[in-house]
């Protein structure tokens, strides 16, 4: 797989770089506990012709950490190596996974089988014993899978990079149900959009700008709205608007908000997808957060503008960041944001003020997650930072 090659290249051709801290207002939120670096073990590992240092089209590290609430361990993957079972405190290895391809999704823990789930660009999605590591069974999505594992009424439910959304039982890994949109013809944006629940539907957004919200038990779906219908792809100079809506949707105030990168965000009807309004100006947009009552848009390189879910009025807007922003992952009175070029920044949930930013050298595709007093996130070196929060 392309794509395989790129992870595995830049992850053994990069060395390891200590982390710049830059408070901000005088302010230091995140303080360093500890780091790991999880690619291969040989300095000497990397494939000649793929020495691109900036390379950004494919990203490097895209995997995010799950924790075992009851162990105290983490769960991560990584582009070269597999999975790895940490010690939350120390960053020791508990086991390894071994797979040749890259593990870009975030894992889940279920404390009831004592399980971990996960999925991986062969776009298989397995489950391991959490103690020993020991494969349990292996189930086929078609697709590179570099979101979250998600369980909801002891069923599994996930997205892969084919526009397919799947519902897979715990037990065995069989598949209950699948839906894939057709693929688009063309150029597309990085990444895709993760899942949404609202009771008992599943909603996703997809590659040719479509939203559309499915009955959890059976996959049929429910309704289905078309957010680049009326979005020229062809502009001048050759450029071209991308149809994409890759950031995950939020839903606030009974409000569903999703975006397309070039047609901006919408506020929507979570019962039947009709559109209350629009914002065609806030364009190029590549993640959504809910907080404090507001949809919160990451939009490339211009940083973060907040709206409110029912009428759709700018809040407040922040201007940060060099690079494709991820979604925001929301902690108490914060907004922690992953920016592929200018690395980490930690942002105020009431007005967007950047506090901190930590600079690895190398920009974040993964996404950060929290638990018991940890945030931890993969950077592009395969290198894993484990902070605390002030």
């Amino acid at each position: 797989m392309p794509v395989a090659v790129v992870l595995v290249t830049a992850c053994g051709a990069m060395p390891f770089t200590d982390p710049d801290w830059a408070p901000r207002v005088g302010k230091s939120v995140l303080k360093l506990r500890w780091t790991r670096n999880l690619g291969p073990a040989d300095k000497n590992f990397f494939i000649p012709e793929m020495l691109e240092e900036h390379d950004r089209f494919n990203p490097v590290e895209t995997g995010a950490a799950g924790f075992d609430t009851d162990k105290q361990r983490v769960f991560v993957g990584v582009a070269v190596g597999g999975l790895y079972c940490l010690d939350v405190r120390s960053g020791k290895t508990v086991w390894r996974f071994d797979l040749d391809d890259a593990v870009g999704s975030k894992p889940l823990y279920d404390p009831d089988r004592r399980r971990v789930y996960f999925g991986a660009d062969d776009g298989v999605l397995y489950a391991l014993h959490a103690r020993s590591g020991r494969k349990l069974w292996a189930t086929e999505t078609g697709s590179e899978i570099r979101r979250v594992i998600h369980m909801r009424e002891d069923t599994l439910y996930l997205a892969n990079a084919d526009n397919t959304i799947l519902a897979v039982d715990p037990e065995g890994g069989e598949v209950i149900w699948r839906y894939r949109r057709p693929p688009i013809e063309g150029f597309s944006a990085s990444g895709y959009a993760d899942i949404v629940f609202h009771g008992k539907a599943v909603i996703g957004a997809f590659a040719d700008g479509t939203v559309a919200s499915l009955d959890a038990i059976s996959g049929a779906i429910n309704w289905s709205s078309d957010l680049a219908g009326e979005i020229v792809t062809a502009t001048r100079e050759g450029e071209v608007n991308l149809l994409d809506a890759d950031a995950t949707p939020v839903l606030t105030r009974g409000v569903l908000v999703a975006a397309s990168v070039a047609g901006g965000v919408y506020g929507m009807s979570a019962d039947n997808g009709n559109v209350r309004w629009t914002r065609p100006d806030i364009d190029r947009v590549t993640g959504l957060a809910e907080t404090n009552g507001l949809a919160v848009a990451a939009r490339a390189s211009t940083g973060l503008v907040a709206i409110d879910p029912t009428t759709g009025k700018t809040e407040w807007s922040s201007r940060f960041g060099m690079g494709i922003l991820q979604d925001p992952v929301v902690y108490d009175d914060l907004l922690l944001v992953s920016d592929s070029e200018a690395g980490l920044f930690v942002a105020s949930s009431s007005d967007g003020r950047v506090l901190q930013r930590l600079d690895q050298k190398g920009g974040f595709f993964a996404r950060p997650s929290g638990h018991g007093g940890y945030m931890m996130i993969m950077g592009n070196r395969s290198t894993l930072y484990a902070m605390s929060i002030h």
